[in-house]
C-alpha cells in the first residue's frame, strides 16, 4: 500500500473505544460522513496527510463514508438531526441539476425559509468529530454544544465554512486535527533557549457534493473562499429561521502527480 492509498481518519476502524462526542469509552456505532441518504453511498476517497505535512488523497472507495466513532446514547441524541442535513442536501441538489444557469456561476445565492441551521450545523459538526476525535480535547465547549443542541455562544477559534461543491466533484473527507501545529526551533543556537510557533490548520473537510464544509482555525477564514456559517450554533435544533446565504462554488486542488503542500492549499473556483 502506498504512502497515499493509506489515508483514513483516526480511530475509524475500532468499534471500541473513546466515544468524539461525549469522551466516554464505549462500544462504538458507525457513523455516515455525511449522512448516508445525503448522497453517500457511492464513490468517495479519504485524504490526509503526510509526515511532511502534505496533503494528499487516497484512491477512490465504493459504498459511502463511515466510521466507528459514537456511544450509543451519543448516536441516539444526534442522529435525528440528519433530517435537516439531508432535506438541505436535496434541495441544493435538485436545483443545480435543474437549473438553467448550470455551469456558469460561481456562487449560489439564495434565501432558505422557515428552515433549522442549528439542526443543519450541528448533524454536519457531529460528523466532523468523527473525522477528528482528538476535538473534544482541544475544543470541548464547541463539542458540547453539538451534542447538546441547545443554543450556545460560537467559538471564535475553530470555525464551520461552507460552500458548494459542483455536480461531478469527486467526494473527499479528511481529518487530522490535533490542534495547532506546533514547530519548536532553537533560538540564537543556544541549547537552552527555544522558541515555538503555531500553523493554523484545516482540522477537517467534508467536500461531498452538493457541500463543500471545513473545519478550520478562525486564523483561516478571510484566506479561504466558504462562507463562516458557525453563528448557526447560537440556534438550538429546533428554532426556525429565515437565512440568506451566498455561498461560493469551490472544488479541491487535483494531486495527480505529488501531495500539495498543506501550506500550499486553496480551494479552486469551479462551475455548478
Amino acid at each position: 500500500m502506498s504512502e497515499q492509498e493509506g489515508f483514513r481518519p483516526t480511530g475509524g476502524r475500532a468499534r471500541s473505544g473513546k466515544c468524539a462526542l461525549c469522551g466516554a469509552r464505549a462500544r462504538l456505532t458507525k457513523a455516515h460522513v455525511p449522512p448516508r441518504a445525503a448522497f453517500n453511498n457511492g464513490s468517495f476517497s479519504w485524504g490526509g496527510t503526510t509526515a511532511g505535512n502534505r496533503l494528499a488523497h487516497g484512491r477512490p472507495r465504493l459504498g459511502g463514508a463511515s466510521l466507528y466513532a459514537h456511544c450509543e446514547p451519543c448516536r441516539a441524541a444526534t442522529s435525528p438531526w440528519d433530517d435537516e442535513y439531508i432535506r438541505w442536501a436535496y434541495t441544493f441538489a435538485v436545483n443545480l441539476l435543474h437549473s438553467q444557469w448550470k455551469g456558469e456561476r460561481t456562487h449560489i445565492e439564495g434565501k432558505l425559509n422557515e428552515v433549522r441551521p442549528g439542526r443543519f450545523i450541528r448533524s454536519a459538526l457531529a460528523g466532523m468529530t468523527a473525522l477528528t476525535p482528538k476535538l473534544i480535547d482541544s475544543h470541548p465547549d464547541l463539542v458540547g454544544a453539538v451534542r447538546h443542541g441547545v443554543a450556545a455562544p460560537a467559538p471564535e477559534g475553530i470555525r464551520l465554512l461552507a460552500a458548494i461543491a459542483p455536480d461531478g466533484a469527486a467526494a473527499v473527507l479528511e481529518g487530522a486535527h490535533e490542534g495547532l501545529a506546533v514547530k519548536l526551533s532553537r533560538d540564537g543556537g543556544r541549547d537552552d533557549e527555544w522558541t515555538t510557533t503555531t500553523t493554523p490548520t484545516i482540522s477537517a473537510v467534508i467536500h461531498f457534493p452538493p457541500f463543500s464544509l471545513l473545519l478550520a482555525d478562525g486564523q483561516l477564514v478571510s484566506a479561504l473562499p466558504h462562507a463562516d456559517c458557525t453563528d448557526w450554533l447560537e440556534l438550538g435544533v429546533d428554532d426556525l429561521a429565515d437565512v440568506s446565504l451566498v455561498l461560493p462554488v469551490v472544488d479541491l486542488p487535483r494531486t495527480p502527480d505529488a501531495p500539495v503542500p498543506v501550506s500550499m492549499l486553496r480551494f479552486i473556483e469551479a462551475r455548478a
